[in-house]
């Protein structure tokens, strides 16, 4: 019977490489954590992981964590061939198709997307509250805000969604973002960041089928993948130099926004994420409210 996984990251090591710094066997990586505000350098071997994260009684013969495996070995030589031509229309086919299946379980797999199905759940216990319940469903709520049942719907949602994520977001318009400045690019434990400038009203602006849309990857300290709305953009280059710091900056604040405890980069200049947390405290609170269920 093959040994099972014990420490189980929903950030890769091969990933996290490219953000941190050779130290002796190993790689090393600056983090800032949000809830403590506190900034030190940690193997990569010990962030972006958890003992067991995808392990549950429905799967005993750990398949999700495989499958996470063959997203992250499909997407490996494809994401070698990008940072090192930094032109995504070189790539074939399949690995476009690669990379898109890893953003999208970078989008799920996380501890941000458990974190955001238990505040749900926890909205909708406390609307349901102030109404009368029979107490089936009563007993049906706080089931479901079990840490079992909260693992069992997170790893559902990992396994029926990822491949619908990734082939909208293989139907939106790439754009690789070239950081030209001295300032590195960071990226978290939840890698993926969201923005729009447009206002879609108390509805959200952030799916992603929203008009305006731009979902942010960063590769590399130099290089980040966006998603874009392929009819807003249509018009933009395949290619975009950041050539000011206020450039990379904001490529910075979404991975503080988005990120639920760490913040990673390969610099100790971690002003930005303190400065955000200062104004903002509720972004280092861990139970904080995700979303707002209406």
């Amino acid at each position: 019977m093959a040994q099972k996984i014990r420490i189980q990251h929903y950030v890769p090591r091969f990933y996290l490489r490219n953000f941190a710094v050779k130290r002796g066997g190993g790689y090393a990586i600056r983090c800032f954590d949000k809830a403590t505000q506190r900034a030190f350098e940690v193997s990569i071997d010990k962030v972006g992981a958890e003992k067991y994260f995808y392990d549950s009684n429905e799967d005993v013969e750990q398949q999700v964590e495989k499958t996470l495996g063959m997203y992250e070995s499909l997407f490996n030589d494809a994401y070698r061939k990008l940072l090192k031509f930094r032109n995504f229309r070189l790539l074939k086919k399949l690995e476009r198709k690669a990379i898109v299946f890893f953003v999208a379980s970078q989008e799920i797999r996380t501890r941000e997307m458990r974190e955001d199905i238990r505040d749900m759940i926890k909205q909708i216990e406390e609307r349901l509250s102030k109404e009368r319940m029979t107490e089936e469903l009563r007993k049906e709520i706080q089931e479901a805000g079990r840490e079992e049942s909260i693992k069992s719907l997170h790893l559902k949602i990992l396994t029926n969604d990822v491949p619908k994520f990734a082939d909208i977001m293989g139907r939106m318009k790439w754009i690789l973002l070239v950081n030209r400045t001295d300032k590195p690019l960071w990226t978290s434990d939840h890698p993926v960041g969201r923005y729009n400038p447009v206002d879609h009203g108390p509805y959200g602006s952030l799916g992603l089928l929203s008009q305006g849309i731009n979902i942010y990857f960063p590769l590399s300290t130099a290089l980040s993948l966006c998603l874009c709305d392929p009819i807003t953009y249509r018009s933009l280059p395949d290619k975009v130099d950041l050539t000011t710091e206020n450039n990379v900056i904001f490529q910075n604040h979404l991975q503080v926004k988005f990120s639920t405890r760490h913040v990673f980069s390969v610099g100790d200049d971690f002003s930005l994420a303190r400065n955000m947390v200062k104004d903002h405290p509720d972004l280092g609170n861990l139970k904080r409210q995700r979303s707002v269920v209406r």
